[in-house]
Formats: structure tokens, sequence, C-alpha cells
């Protein structure tokens, strides 16, 4: 998996000014899917604090990472309990809600900081 997002393990920050796709075009956050029964289990759900495994308060979106398609879904992704959509915000500052069943390389594009790519409609 590509690190080409705005928050990065490791990293001491990323600027505003180096997403150049653009504050209104880049997802900062989301909605992070937990599958059904797995609230506070392991890998699946954990705070950012937690120290033991800082992966599992995070997700990723892209080709590889749709936005989570029901609530058993065990992948590590977005997702919302809400029907059929997921709430994100973006660098300048909006929250939008984005369909579930938006296009895996559309929500990549808009995960990614510094593409340079068209984002299509969605």
């Amino acid at each position: 998996m590509a690190s080409d997002g705005a928050f990065q393990c490791g990293s001491a920050g990323t600027r505003f000014a180096q997403i150049t796709d653009g504050l209104s075009n880049t997802i900062l956050v989301g909605e992070k899917h937990v599958a059904l029964r797995q609230f506070g289990v392991g890998w699946c759900d954990c705070s950012t604090y937690d120290g033991d495994n800082y992966v599992c308060s995070t997700r990723a979106g892209g080709p590889e990472f749709p936005i989570a398609q029901a609530l058993d879904d065990p992948g590590w992704k977005f997702g919302s309990y809400h029907t059929n959509l997921c709430q994100f915000g973006f660098g300048d500052g909006s929250v939008r809600t984005l369909p579930s069943s938006i296009s895996p390389a559309v929500l990549g594009l808009l995960c990614n900081i510094s593409d340079g790519e068209v984002i299509p409609n969605y």
C-alpha cells in the first residue's frame, strides 16, 4: 500500500502546501468501518492512543480498499452504519457524504494528496 495520504506513520506531519491536489479535493479523515461485533477487538478497532497497533485506528481508500458495503464486512476500510453512505472530512474543512458505491478508483484519487489527476464527478 502506497503512503500517499495526508497522515503517514512516522511523519512529522503534512503541510497544506504539500497537498497539491487542492484541499477541497483531498480527504483527511473518514468514518472508520468496524465489522459487526468487532468493536474494541484486536486489529479491527482501537483508539489512536492505544500504542499497541496504530493501524487499527486508521483506514485507507482506493482500488484495494473500497468503502465497506456490508455491516459484517471484515475488511480494513472506511465505512459507516448509515445506509449506503459514508462521511468524510476534507482539507478545506468541509464534511461531505459520499455514497458507499463510489468507485474505489475515485476514492483513491480523493485520498491521495498529490497525484495530479483530475477527479471525475462522483
